[in-house]
């Protein structure tokens, strides 16, 4: 369906009588809605049609013929005057956005009536937005069935993204026809399905307006398997030489089900030295590694998130612009293999402003890596660097023209925040936050933002989107951040081959995984791929080309495998996810 705007018509109820014994105000009119799609603030409609004659509710005897044709004004002196009528009726664009019109009727043979009455009309247009594209509704089978109760309900808040739900109205329907003639409603609150999986579909209509409306199909699921862990990686600051880096490592139960216990490994960068882990929640443990550490968590509840700060040092021998990346893996299948592994690339840098929007991929994305479910992950961080406490801070970010606002996700805050979306503006109020000053509490005077959203398809080697925020302190100017770009490229700039036995990638993958080797004892690698119960699946010898080897994994399924190589005398292991 089009973009649409809404053509709305709100009344003032404005009259005015020139007899004792006039016609009482006008009833009957109701709110019109005509869809346009320049989105431009403008639109031509027929006025003869909106404001009739029946719309002054007459109640003496007169008859229509006995009076005058209606005319239409742009300004309440025009009317009274009855001066510059507008000319063309069935065909006025408006002239201003709102825009009051004013409409008169004369009677014929006056009999102390000037004029039968005056009405203004309220006339102004507005963007119709968009319905967000859900995620599917997922339930357990509980019963072994396939079957199982559905809150539909409970998508509105997807769907709208942050519209005002009082404007905009959600309802749901069993096939696309039936939502297009608002035909069999299905129960909000508790709807059975009736196949497994089950495709229905969601109207969104504005201000219960049957002309102007957008659908979007549903997908209902009954999961064998109901958990459902996503592991997010952010920071605190960027990283720079000689100073401490700070990574949040977000655990958060999008399930349906307890997860009685679980293991998410966090491995840093080789350049970065760790220090340790900390907020680490009551039953769970952190055991380090070689490269990091691993988190065993126990009884994490659905919704639920655990959040843990990971502190590292830069070395200061680090160059300016060394890509830095850290990632965590959760090494369970579940109900998204998507949303188990994180990784955040930033760039060292040397001084910095404490209020930043970057994106976790690093400036530069592989065009052949990036796939079309693929999303950018953007993190707007802020810091009260005043000296009193911030009691409201406010985030605006107004989205690029190459960015799918409708797919965009939140994934998590430092604080409690109403997130909301007009169009392809984005917006987080923090109220009363009461965000300490860096010199009260400096680790506490930080706080941020991070969500996910895709490009629109499309995107070529060379495209960059770029992407800016504004971040309001109480009444204070907006501090206005860096403007992040995200480049689409052929090769990176800043492989870290050095830095590693081989590169893997992609990773994940669908088809082919390439292996690009830095040190190595021989020419003839053997790799072996196990599954999670430690199955061996594929095995090859393969020679070295250009320090390169391709593994075909098209026969896999979609999940979690272990990737061994060995080259003789050395042997490695990387976890691989295929989609």
């Amino acid at each position: 369906m089009k973009q649409l705007l809404l053509f709305s018509l709100f009344i003032l109820f404005s009259i005015s009588i020139y007899s004792q014994q006039g016609p009482p105000p006008p009833c009957g009119i109701t709110s019109v809605y005509v869809c346009e799609d320049d989105r431009d603030g403008f639109v031509t409609f027929n006025l003869v049609e909106l404001f009739t004659f029946e719309s002054f509710c007459r109640t003496d005897k007169g008859e229509p013929e006995e009076y005058y044709p209606i005319a239409y004004y742009e300004t309440e002196e025009d009317l009274y005057n009855e001066t510059n009528p507008i000319i063309t009726p069935t065909a006025y664009t408006n002239i201003s956005n709102p825009q009051v019109i004013y409409y008169r009727a004369n009677k014929i043979i006056p009999d102390n009536i000037v004029y039968l009455a005056a009405v203004d009309n309220y006339v102004e247009v507005i963007p119709f937005q968009k319905a967000n594209q859900p995620t599917p509704l997922v339930l357990c089978d509980v019963n072994n069935n396939g079957t199982n109760t559905f809150k539909l309900g409970s998508k509105d808040t997807e769907i709208l993204t942050g519209l005002d739900s009082i404007k905009y109205e959600v309802r749901y329907f069993a096939t696309s026809n039936e939502a297009q003639n608002r035909e069999n409603e299905l129960s909000r609150d508790s709807y059975v399905n009736i196949l497994n999986p089950q495709t229905i579909y969601a109207r969104m209509d504005y201000n219960n307006s049957s002309s102007c409306s957008d659908i979007v199909a549903l997908d209902l699921i009954v999961q064998e398997t109901c958990s459902d862990i996503a592991v997010y990686l952010t920071s605190q600051v960027p990283p720079r030489p000689g100073f401490d880096y700070v990574n949040y490592l977000v655990i958060e139960n999008k399930g349906l089900e307890t997860v009685a216990s679980g293991s998410v490994e966090f491995v840093h960068d080789p350049l970065l030295t760790f220090n340790n882990v900390n907020n680490i929640a009551s039953g769970n443990t952190v055991t380090n590694t070689a490269t990091g550490f691993t988190l065993d968590f126990v009884n994490l509840a659905p919704n639920q998130q655990e959040t843990v700060l990971i502190n590292m040092n830069v070395p200061v021998p680090t160059s300016l612009g060394t890509l830095l990346t850290n990632t965590a893996t959760y090494s369970v299948i579940d109900l998204s293999i998507d949303n188990n592994t994180s990784a955040l690339s930033e760039i060292v840098i040397g001084s910095y402003d404490p209020n930043d929007i970057l994106e976790s991929h690093g400036p530069e994305i592989l065009h052949s890596d990036f796939e079309t479910t693929d999303y950018l992950y953007y993190t707007i961080r802020f810091q009260n660097v005043g000296t009193a406490d911030a009691i409201n801070v406010s985030i605006d970010n107004t989205l690029d023209s190459r960015l799918d606002k409708s797919t965009i996700q939140m994934l998590s805050s430092s604080h409690t925040n109403v997130f909301t979306r007009t169009d392809n503006q984005l917006n987080w109020k923090f109220d009363n936050i009461h965000l300490p000053s860096e010199d009260m509490d400096e680790p506490n005077s930080h706080g941020y933002v991070y969500y996910k959203i895709k490009p629109l398809t499309g995107y070529s080697v060379g495209d960059i989107i770029p992407n800016t925020a504004e971040i309001y302190f109480d009444f204070n100017p907006a501090v206005v951040t860096n403007t992040f770009q995200t480049e689409f490229v052929t090769t990176l700039s800043n492989e870290k081959i050095s830095d590693s036995e081989f590169v893997l990638f992609p990773n994940p993958a669908n088809n082919l995984v390439e292996l690009k080797f830095n040190k190595y004892s021989s020419n003839s690698i053997e790799t072996r791929i196990y599954n999670i119960q430690g199955k061996m699946i594929l095995s090859n010898k393969n020679q070295l080309q250009n320090k390169t080897v391709q593994l075909n994994v098209s026969s896999l399924k979609s999940g979690l495998y272990f990737l061994k190589v060995n080259d003789g005398v050395n042997e490695f292991t990387r976890k691989l996810i295929v989609k």
